[in-house]
């Protein structure tokens, strides 16, 4: 076998053999900070502190108010302004997924 012809082959056996990657975790922790940051400047985020803006519902209203999957399908597909001031955004599928833990524990 030549020389390429074995780096051909050892790297086509690394492959076979790596193990794909782990699917991240959704994560509750990730998606509160991730609210501090894109959403805390109208929304209040937390469970008891007040929205910055009357027009923007607390997470904790919308944790009771929207059945979760469709919050998570909202935020995933983009969000289009519910007022004036709130800009159009799109999440990535992860930080939906994030998002949307967090406000699933504001439920409790």
């Amino acid at each position: 076998m030549s020389g390429r012809g074995m780096v051909l082959g050892t790297t086509v056996a690394l492959c076979l053999l790596a193990k794909p990657a782990a699917a991240e975790k959704v994560s509750a922790a990730r998606g509160r900070d991730l609210a501090g940051v894109v959403c805390a400047r109208c929304h209040a985020v937390r469970a008891t502190d007040a929205s910055r803006m009357r027009e923007a519902p607390p997470f904790r209203a919308l944790a009771g108010t929207f059945p979760i999957g469709d919050l998570a399908d909202v935020l995933d597909e983009g969000v289009e302004r519910r007022h004036p001031a709130m800009p159009d955004f799109r999440l990535s599928p992860r930080d939906a997924a994030d998002l949307t833990a967090y406000i699933r524990t504001l439920r409790r």
